[in-house]
This record gives C-alpha cells, structure tokens and sequence, in this order.
C-alpha cells in the first residue's frame, strides 16, 4: 500500500540519513562525485538540514507498505513552486509512484501557485525529458544543472 506524509521536521535527524542514501543510490550512477559517500553525506546534510529551518521548505515522504519508496523537497515563494529534489527508490521508478506524488501534491498546495520551477542535473537525461512532457523548458544552465520552468495551473491540471 502507498501512502504519503510530510516529514515533521522534528525527526529530521531522523529521517534525512535515509533520504541521503536514496540520493546517494540513484544520483551516484548519474553523475558520480568525487567526493568519498561520508563526504557527500556530510556535504548534503550540511545543506538540506539548516534549510528545512526555513518554514516554506518541505519534504513529503512516500511509503511502500512501511519502507522508504521516494521522497520530494520543494518550497513555496508565493505563487512559485520549486521542486528541489524528487528521488524515487529504483525499484518504484518508471511506475507510477511519480505520478501519485504528482496528485497528491495538487491536493495539498495553493491554488494561486503560477510558476512551477525545478534544476535537473545536466546527465539527468530522464528527469529532463519528464520535466519536457511536462510542459516545462530550460530557462537558465550552469556546469551542473539545468533549470527548467512552467506552468504550475498546467502541471497540476496533468495530475488532477
């Protein structure tokens, strides 16, 4: 059974080493560090954990049964929407667990929200074509990552 909750940021310590070795498993085929995994770890939690201080920062965690299956970080700015991070156990990608976060997203946040934006890691071709089918398009590139943008009432409609 799938089911969806928002981390409580109290358990972050908690939870965010689980989240990082998710990262870790998928994003490390991707687009390998050269960093060893305690540094990465080290790296990454130095960045997600002061960020969730924030109040708009959230992270909604996805189960399979009682095991991790994905989870999704983003934060609201108004009528903007960024997606900072979305990972998905392997075994539950190319499913539709992205689509069911999809929907349950749609149910969750405000309805004024115009602008959905999200970076995607530059070898991260699958995740670039889901955000092109989207309706999303490439707005700005560095070394690393692209970032992409579009329409927030567009996308939610795809999931409703």
């Amino acid at each position: 059974m799938i089911r969806f909750g928002t981390l409580n940021k109290n358990e972050k310590e908690r939870w965010l080493p689980q989240l990082f070795d998710l990262f870790y498993d998928n994003m490390r085929k991707i687009a390998p560090s050269e960093l060893s995994y305690e540094q990465e770890k080290q790296q990454w939690l130095g960045a997600v954990s002061p960020a969730l201080e924030k109040a708009p920062r959230q992270i909604i965690l996805c189960f399979a049964d009682d095991s991790l299956a994905g989870y999704v970080q983003y934060y609201t700015n108004g009528n903007l929407l960024m997606i900072e991070e979305v990972q998905i156990k392997q075994a539950y990608q190319r499913t539709t667990l992205f689509y069911c976060f999809g929907k349950y997203l749609a149910k969750m946040l405000p309805a004024d929200l115009e602008t959905l934006e999200a970076f995607a890691v530059k070898q991260n071709l699958r995740s670039r074509k889901l955000m092109g089918k989207l309706g999303m398009t490439q707005i700005d590139e560095n070394s690393n990552f692209v970032h992409l943008r579009g329409s927030a009432r567009e996308i939610r409609q795809i999931f409703e």
